[in-house]
């Protein structure tokens, strides 16, 4: 997960970034996932697929992705080892579609469960609101399902639907729910 965001938080400032950047990146996309940055980019240096370097300018270290710059898809048929590091990203994945999907989508959907805030939820809890969505309105668990398998990004996913599946999740997030 973290590796998608750094190629689009390096998108967003046209150059590499600083940890400080990426995790300020993370934190508008998914709080509960910025304090994830520290920990995962040097793994994905030590798999080469991200650089690292001094800039004397920023006096910082900066990160970028390096060439060819892939999918979460691709990253995560690649490298499965990654895709269990994702925790949240390989549960969200599993449970929708039994394989990975577009993170775009996870994101949107982790970000609805966890109500933005920067506390991490439980992956137990992750799954658990899934198969509650499963079994409590499995047609529109199926419908879900069958979006996710054919889109790239969660835009692209029907915004009706979507908006339907948030407010589900939201109930079935909150307590009691």
């Amino acid at each position: 997960m973290i590796y998608k965001l750094l190629v689009e938080a390096v998108e967003r400032y046209g150059r590499p970034v600083t940890t400080r950047e990426l995790i300020d990146y993370v934190r508008e996309r998914i709080p509960m996932c910025a304090d994830h940055v520290p920990h995962h980019l040097p793994v994905l240096a030590r798999y080469g697929l991200v650089e690292k370097r001094l800039d004397k300018e920023r006096k910082a270290y900066v990160w970028s992705p390096r060439p060819p710059i892939r999918s979460e898809i691709e990253l995560a048929h690649e490298y499965p080892e990654l895709l269990l590091e994702s925790m949240y990203y390989h549960a969200v994945s599993q449970e929708l579609a039994g394989k990975p999907i577009s993170l775009d989508i996870v994101i949107e959907l982790l970000y609805v469960i966890s109500g933005g805030r920067e506390e991490r939820v439980p992956v137990p809890f992750v799954r658990e609101i899934f198969r509650k969505l499963k079994n409590h309105r499995p047609s529109l668990y199926k419908r879900l399902a069958e979006e996710v398998l054919t889109k790239e990004r969660a835009d692209a996913v029907d915004p009706e639907l979507m908006e339907e599946v948030k407010q589900v999740l939201r109930e079935l997030a909150s307590p009691g729910g």
